[in-house]
């Protein structure tokens, strides 16, 4: 397993980039380039909770064919344990879409 430094930094970069929905973090080059393949759901939700817990990323959500809008922290932390959440056109992903973004990149 890699260390936790190097995906934290890869989603960090990821989303610098625009509001990035969960199921597509989960396959991006940026990630998987430090699992050499894909990574956990339970690797990638630690550390976007992290992330989130110090601030450094904001959680956005809504059904995929409307603009998403930012979600309270406490809400998002729940969002961010929901395993289908990480999987493109599960039943939770098609319900309610859930984004992230780095706060270098955009803030509400």
């Amino acid at each position: 397993m890699s260390e936790p430094t190097g995906l934290r930094q890869a989603l960090l970069d990821l989303g610098l980039e625009d509001l990035i929905p969960l199921p597509e973090m989960a396959t991006s080059e940026e990630v998987r380039s430090v699992f050499q393949g894909e990574a956990a759901v339970g690797q990638l939700r630690t550390a976007l909770i992290g992330l989130l817990k110090e601030g450094r990323i904001q959680i956005w959500s809504g059904h995929w064919s409307r603009e998403p809008e930012v979600v309270d922290p406490a809400a998002a932390e729940g969002l961010l344990r929901v395993d289908e959440q990480y999987v493109c056109n599960s039943p939770a992903d098609l319900r309610l879409r859930v984004y992230y973004a780095n706060i270098d990149n955009i803030r509400v």
